[in-house]
């Protein structure tokens, strides 16, 4: 584990770490709930926690994103999996489908291709969106995503991951 995601991992609690690491293992997250140790009263009781815990705490959001994304490095080193290997496997598999007269995997390959590079209409930059979004958020909500973006803005430049540290820790 990196010193940046230990950092990350040591603002959450014991539990809501085991939550978070269970969840990026694969588990569901009312099961992965469980597992790390809480005690809802349900089933539901636990899905509706796991995710209030992952939608409001921004120490368990940023140490969640950061092991997903040490997660999805290790499957990319390990796979040898990358954003080129995709998007060219797509490539090769809209041409056959050009070969074959079959539109709809044509359609497919690109849709796909869309995805992966954000093209899709709802995810592509719309500034009246941002701007009605940004208005709507608290001063903590607008720093949280500062950091994120921050964050990713690292990750891309350098692979590796930055701590996250809040106004109270200075």
């Amino acid at each position: 584990m990196s010193e940046a995601l230990k950092i990350l991992q040591d603002e959450c609690t014991e539990k809501q770490a085991k939550f978070i690491d269970l969840l990026t293992e694969g588990q569901e997250k009312p099961k992965a709930y469980e597992n790390a140790g809480f005690k809802p009263k349900n089933r539901r009781g636990a899905q509706v926690a796991a995710c209030a815990l992952l939608t409001t705490n921004l120490n368990v959001q940023a140490y969640y994103e950061a092991k997903k994304a040490e997660r999805d490095r290790k499957i990319e080193r390990t796979l040898n999996i990358t954003r080129t290997t995709q998007l060219n496997a797509l490539n090769i598999a809209q041409a056959i489908a050009k070969k074959q007269n079959n539109p709809s995997a044509m359609v497919s390959a690109i849709r796909e291709q869309n995805e992966m590079l954000g093209y899709h209409r709802e995810l592509a930059p719309n500034t009246e969106k941002e701007a009605e979004k940004a208005a709507k958020m608290t001063d903590e909500e607008r720093e949280f995503a500062r950091i994120a973006a921050r964050m990713r803005g690292n990750e891309l430049a350098e692979g590796g991951i930055i701590p996250f540290k809040s106004k109270e820790a200075g």
